[in-house]
């Protein structure tokens, strides 16, 4: 820190030697009221003001020159400092949403969250049009018009920003900087969660055919052992070696989006198949990428595409289908295998039966026969006429 006084103004605050890389930064008081400082540092300059009052210690940061404006600095450190003597002053509330994203939100994000990549996918969006605002000047209505904004997306999508906006201010409140959410009374968008794609025998011979000759070995088999074991897509791509045990007759995943471990049982397909992976794996991950030195392989979605454009051109494709349907033809199956659902439940590692109910079904034609075997039943002697 320095002692230097000096005038905050454009030729003055150009001349200032920076430190070099990795080196502390360095204060300059303002001549005329030493608490308002520019902060020198080897990648930017920032305003910030120091004061104690009462006994108590306060530091705020504001912006970097010459993005702010001296005079707009001088603004609102007057206005600060005239907070804090009056004790209006309240922690955090000059926080804009992007500082508090930055500053709280996303280490937390890291630290608990399953799907980080996700957390901070949604964060950019919403930075873009709500990043510069205040924490504390952010209404519900700045909540609905961003939600409307995102026209184009489905209802589900939409849901899923509103639940990120609802976490990051319920942090907010958390930190006491708001006293209420403003995204507490939005409606939640109606989403059409019933999906019951999944496909036939015949679609699931003709999946494998092509999975099995396409060029891209491990795409393929990352895509296989999603419909051979009901794996969640994610799991699949990020296994290691390490969760398998030793003779490949299970996995033990050690989170899920369960948020517990779960293990899973290999059939002798799929045990071949992650055998024929190893093989060809140079290093912990079962599907290894050869793109990125040290990463598993991303997200199998341009073979899914040929694969389908394959069985397309076969004749072998009634619709349709997304990498998660492979996952929902597998319990729909094993439902149909052992009538089981509390079965399908343990193997696909849903926390609640009726999470299963939506992934696993009989199919109409079972359904049907189920129809036909019930009125026997019920009316063993009587004929229809």
């Amino acid at each position: 820190m320095s002692n230097t006084l000096i005038d905050f103004n454009q030729k003055v605050l150009n001349a200032l030697p920076r430190p070099g890389k990795g080196e502390q930064g360095v204060e300059y008081r303002w001549k005329k009221n030493p608490r308002l400082r520019a902060l020198v540092s080897s990648s930017y300059i920032r305003w910030v003001v120091r004061l104690s009052w009462k006994g108590q210690r306060y530091y705020e940061s504001f912006g970097t020159y010459p993005e702010m404006k001296f005079a707009d600095f001088n603004q609102q450190a007057y206005q600060f400092i005239a907070d804090v003597q009056s004790g209006a002053y309240q922690k955090g509330s000059r926080l804009t949403v992007q500082q508090f994203f930055t500053e709280v939100a996303l280490p937390y994000s890291r630290k608990h969250h399953r799907d980080h990549k996700t957390f901070l996918s949604r964060s950019k969006r919403v930075m873009k049009v709500l990043g510069k605002k205040r924490v504390t000047d952010v209404t519900r209505r700045d909540i609905e018009g961003f939600l409307n904004s995102l026209s184009g997306l489905s209802n589900a999508s939409v849901n899923r920003y509103q639940a990120f906006l609802s976490k990051l201010f319920s942090m907010a409140v958390e930190h006491e900087i708001i006293e209420k959410n403003p995204v507490k009374g939005v409606k939640k968008l109606v989403e059409n969660n019933l999906k019951d794609r999944v496909l036939s025998p015949k679609e699931s011979e003709s999946f494998c055919r092509h999975a099995c000759a396409e060029p891209n070995f491990i795409h393929a088999s990352a895509l296989m052992l999603s419909l051979l074991t009901g794996m969640r897509i994610g799991n699949v791509i990020s296994l290691t070696r390490s969760m398998l045990a030793d003779d490949l007759s299970s996995a033990l995943l050690p989170m899920t989006k369960s948020g517990k471990a779960q293990r899973i049982y290999f059939s002798e397909p799929a045990k071949r198949l992650i055998r024929k992976c190893l093989k060809v794996s140079f290093n912990d991950w079962v599907f290894p990428s050869f793109k990125n030195k040290g990463e598993h392989i991303a997200y199998p979605r341009a073979c899914m595409e040929r694969v389908q454009k394959g069985m397309k051109a076969d004749g072998c494709f009634d619709g349709p289908f997304t990498i998660h349907d492979l996952r929902r033809t597998h319990g729909t199956s094993m439902l149909i295998a052992t009538n089981d659902i509390r079965l399908v439940q343990q193997s696909l590692g849903h926390s609640n039966v009726s999470v299963t109910e939506r992934y696993a079904y009989y199919q109409n034609i079972h359904l049907a026969q189920a129809s036909q075997q019930t009125v026997e039943a019920m009316l063993p002697n009587f004929q229809f006429s």
